[in-house]
């Protein structure tokens, strides 16, 4: 009879134990992944920009070769023109090979000088959506965080969120079309002008590209963890 209190009492144990460890992180309610405070304009990286900073944007041209300015809101002109490749999230091979075939079939468009490693584009999502997995990736086809401080453009906010707090996360009619916005921000917002300049000598190597990207998140760890995605999950898995 003693073995057998013992026993149950061990049972409940373990039970009341398990229900109150730590959660998985993810995009919801999570305010070390999610970033939850509002930041400042000046801290406004992922977002609307101020069109000074488009002034000395270079042109890229579409696949039917009509000439556009890298201006805020491209991305939609991009989706409207184009129907650009689906992004697969049902396993982590098919989010990254279809994140791939996204970032290939846009840079047909996009001068060799203005682009950007597809394996940190893809380390990038990968962390921003664990994979593919998170609402903001398949409720608002939002892959990279990428915020908006206008209330009337389609957005998500974080739960428990209901009120609009002054940004929200952007949602977008097709994944592919929030690979065009993050191309944008990194060639235009000036948080990001150090790597510029550096792709600009002639570096192309993700991993030293990823250390001009501690501006993107206000989590420490956030560069060498894109850095660590790139040499241990994607290089040697998969053919990129």
């Amino acid at each position: 009879m003693i073995n057998k209190t013992l026993i149950f009492l061990s049972l409940a144990f373990i039970f009341v134990f398990a229900s109150c460890s730590e959660k998985p992180c993810t995009d919801d309610g999570c305010p070390e992944f999610n970033e939850l405070e509002v930041p400042t304009p000046t801290e406004d990286i992922r977002g609307k920009l101020d069109i000074e900073q488009w002034l000395e944007s270079p042109k890229i041209e579409l696949v039917n070769y009509q000439p556009i300015n890298l201006e805020y809101g491209i991305h939609k002109v991009v989706e409207q023109t184009h129907i650009l490749p689906e992004i697969d999230t049902s396993s982590n091979k098919m989010f990254v090979q279809s994140l791939n075939n996204c970032i290939n079939y846009l840079y047909q468009s996009i001068e060799p000088e203005h682009q950007i490693p597809n394996e940190l584009i893809i380390a990038q999502a990968v962390i921003e959506t664990g994979w593919g997995k998170s609402r903001f990736a398949n409720e608002g086809n939002n892959l990279f965080g990428i915020r908006t401080w206008d209330k009337e453009e389609p957005y998500l906010l974080p739960i428990p969120w209901t009120k609009w707090p002054g940004w929200g996360v952007k949602a977008y009619s097709s994944k592919c079309e929030s690979v065009v916005d993050y191309l944008h921000i990194l060639n235009n917002v000036h948080a990001f002008k150090e790597l510029r300049e550096a792709r600009a000598s002639g570096i192309n190597d993700a991993l030293i590209l990823a250390n001009y990207l501690e501006k993107y998140a206000s989590k420490p760890t956030y560069v060498e963890l894109v850095k660590e995605i790139i040499q241990y999950n994607l290089r040697g898995v998969y053919e990129l």
